[in-house]
């Protein structure tokens, strides 16, 4: 199934309660935390703080947190940008235990020249910049708000978002070209020229996905923290169905039918 493995990160997404118009609380594939050796590691764990030594972060419980646990890096329609990873966490004087306000301005020369702003009011960070190499804005960050944008070195604008949806755009010198628009409930899909290719609508029990001319293209059900459950079905442009089967507890049981585009039985498959 060609939408398959598509459906699949997106029923994740949906019942981890994870989207990308909620910046501040997406999980951070531990990249700079992994395959280091030690002196390595502890250089990454405190890139952010370099040279602010009166400063830490600090959890609900007053214990100290290496910063790589508040802030990491994460790719963006294939972009470097940078979240959160935990809302919680306070940034404090070390010494006098208050919440820092003002700014944290860091270079950190490693495989990536890291050049990082955060503004920070009463120990939460607010404003987040990013600046490439070439000194280029690279990303935008209003967390008061819910909105940022990413760009590229060229400065090109290639995301961003407020708090209903998320655009992605194509890497177009002055023109800027819809790729994808994203928010909770549905995903849209376009082509250079600007027509829409493909859709998506998610509900807490199922992702239907739909040709450009509104014809369904497949149904996946599923249970909330419970992987695929229920009926799958595939559609040609035509409308004739090209797959249907079981799922239950996220794996495929009983028999699954493969048809033709004019409704004769291609394959057939007991799980």
């Amino acid at each position: 199934m060609d939408i398959y493995w598509e459906t699949l990160l997106n029923i994740m997404r949906i019942s981890r309660k994870v989207t990308v118009v909620q910046p501040i609380v997406i999980g951070l594939l531990c990249l700079l935390m992994t395959g280091c050796n030690s002196k390595q590691s502890d250089r990454r764990e405190h890139y952010f703080l370099r040279g602010y030594d009166e400063l830490e972060f600090r959890d609900k419980n007053g214990i100290t947190v290496p910063s790589d646990f508040y802030i990491g890096t994460i790719q963006i329609n294939g972009q470097r940008s940078y979240q959160i990873r935990d809302t919680s966490l306070t940034l404090v004087n070390k010494y006098t235990g208050e919440p820092y306000s003002g700014y944290i301005r860091t270079f950190h020369r490693d495989r990536f020249n890291l050049n990082l702003q955060g503004e920070f009011e009463d120990g939460k960070m607010f404003r987040l910049r990013y600046w490439h190499p070439n000194r280029t804005l690279g990303m935008d960050a209003d967390f008061m708000h819910q909105s940022w944008r990413i760009w590229n070195i060229g400065g090109n604008i290639m995301a961003e978002s407020n708090e209903d949806e998320t655009y992605y755009y194509y890497p177009e010198k002055d023109r800027n070209l819809i790729k994808e628009i994203i928010s909770d409930t549905m995903r849209s899909y376009f082509d250079r020229e600007g027509n829409l290719e493909r859709y998506t609508k998610y509900s807490d029990s199922a992702s239907i996905h739909y040709y450009p001319t509104g014809q369904k293209r497949a149904v996946f059900p599923f249970r909330r923290n419970g992987g695929m459950n229920g009926l799958v079905q595939e559609w040609y442009p035509n409308g004739q169905l090209k797959v249907q089967g079981l799922y239950e507890n996220g794996e495929q049981v009983g028999t699954w039918v493969k048809f033709d585009s004019l409704g004769n039985v291609e394959e057939k498959i007991k799980y």
